[in-house]
């Protein structure tokens, strides 16, 4: 986490990086699991970094790191992470108008609290193969 902080920086370290290190793991017989995390901040747990350091980008970001890992040819992926509210990488169903106070929580940007759920299990319908590679973020449904 925090090798890219933009799309455009998860796309270069895909062509860059992860196809070098998929490709050395194939020739060696081993499994390479990439690592993808929605957006990043340490705000709430030290202030002194800003807040929202790496931001989400409405899931762009997120479904950009999935898209690039299946371009490059990996078959699994490592979601960071489901609960980690402290670090802002956190998936699961939460509000997005968290409490205020002295911790100022990185919140889901006017998505539906289920967004990154369902967005991650398109993204895993992707990396299967079950459905196509696409680059721009889907249109979620409400019965994903």
């Amino acid at each position: 986490m925090g090798r890219y902080t933009a799309p455009e920086e998860a796309k270069r370290y895909a062509d860059d990086t992860m196809k070098l290190d998929l490709q050395w793991c194939r020739e060696r017989g081993k499994e390479f699991m990439p690592v993808v995390f929605p957006g990043f901040s340490w705000h709430n747990m030290f202030p002194k970094f800003p807040h929202n350091q790496i931001p989400r980008l409405k899931g762009e970001f997120l479904w950009t790191q999935y898209a690039q890992a299946k371009k490059a040819g990996a078959t699994m992926v490592y979601q960071a992470m489901f609960d980690e509210v402290d670090e802002g990488t956190a998936i699961f169903k939460c509000t997005d108008d968290p409490p205020v106070g002295a911790s100022q929580f990185v919140n889901y940007e006017g998505l539906p609290s289920d967004f990154y759920l369902k967005l991650v299990g398109r993204a895993s319908r992707m990396i299967s193969g079950q459905s196509p590679v696409t680059e721009k973020i889907p249109q979620l449904a409400i019965h994903d």
